[in-house]
C-alpha cells in the first residue's frame, strides 16, 4: 500500500513536517511517514475485510448448479470489479462464448450489473466491490472531483 494513501489524511500536517525539514527538523517528517504508512496499513486491511466480507456474502445469492462458471467468476469478481466477457472468459481458462451464461447468472442474483460502454462492447461490474474501493479511497483522504476547485 502507498505510503501517500496514509498521507493524504493528514497534508496539513504533511505540509507541516515539510517546512520543518526544509529548517532542518527531521522529526516531524520520520513521524508522518510512520504515522501514514500505519494509516494506509489499516486502510488496506479494512478494504481487505470488506471484499472478503462481500465474496462472503455472495455464496448463497447465485441460483447455477454447483459446477457453473458462476461460481469461479465470483473470485474473480471479488479482484477484479470491472470485466468484460473477454476478460473473464481469460481468467476461466475458457472459450468467450461460454462466459454469457454463467456472467448472466450473475446479473440474475444481482452481483454483477451489465452495462455497454463506448462502444467497446458490454462490460460488468460489481457495485459492492466498487463501493469498497471508493470507501478505501475517502478513507485515504483522497478528494473527489466534485470537492474540488
Amino acid at each position: 500500500m502507498p505510503v501517500s494513501a496514509g498521507l493524504l489524511a493528514d497534508v496539513d500536517g504533511y505540509h507541516d513536517a515539510l517546512t520543518a525539514y526544509r529548517s532542518g527538523d527531521v522529526n516531524p517528517m520520520v513521524q508522518q511517514f510512520a504515522d501514514a504508512s500505519l494509516r494506509a496499513v489499516r486502510n488496506a486491511r479494512q478494504m481487505v475485510e470488506d471484499i472478503r466480507s462481500i465474496r462472503t456474502s455472495w455464496d448463497e445469492r447465485p441460483k447455477a448448479r454447483r459446477d457453473s462458471n458462476a461460481w469461479r467468476l465470483l473470485d474473480v469478481l471479488a479482484r477484479r470489479p470491472v470485466l468484460n466477457s473477454s476478460a473473464a472468459a481469460e481468467e476461466l481458462g475458457v472459450k468467450q462464448p461460454n462466459i454469457y451464461p454463467p456472467l448472466r447468472g450473475l446479473v440474475s442474483a444481482g452481483i454483477a450489473k451489465s452495462k455497454a460502454e463506448h462502444q467497446l462492447g458490454p462490460f460488468w461490474r460489481s457495485d459492492e466491490v466498487l463501493a469498497a474501493t471508493d470507501a478505501f479511497a475517502e478513507r485515504a483522504g483522497r478528494r473527489s472531483a466534485a470537492g474540488a476547485g
